[in-house]
């Protein structure tokens, strides 16, 4: 589990990184991101009902915090990331979705 510091919570936050943020898009995820000016990375998860019901909403939710918590060195300190779900994820392994995660930061770097 991500530690509280490294967690977005506000809805205020959340707000703030969709407005002012960039995104980098994939199969499995949209990823937003924006400078939050307090030197250190928060990470929000967003999935929608579309998705499926609670369960299946959880069990995405859980594999991609998983997939942060163990990458967390590959995020860039000072900035917000919020992670929104697609509908592939949820039949996705979580290999894949850490490979995505990966790929998608190692990309972001280059930026």
């Amino acid at each position: 589990m991500l530690k509280k510091s490294d967690r977005l919570r506000k809805r205020l936050d959340f707000k703030r990184t969709y407005k002012r943020g960039k995104t980098v898009k994939n199969r499995f995820f949209v990823l937003y991101y924006a400078p939050n000016n307090s030197g250190t990375r928060q990470i929000g998860f967003s999935v929608s009902k579309k998705i499926g019901k609670a369960v299946v909403r959880n069990r995405v939710k859980r594999k991609l915090r998983e997939a942060c918590r163990l990458n967390l060195e590959l995020f860039p300190v000072g900035y917000n990331y919020i992670f929104i779900a697609r509908s592939p994820l949820q039949y996705a392994k979580f290999d894949e979705i850490e490979k995505m995660t990966k790929v998608t930061l190692f990309d972001l770097k280059l930026k």
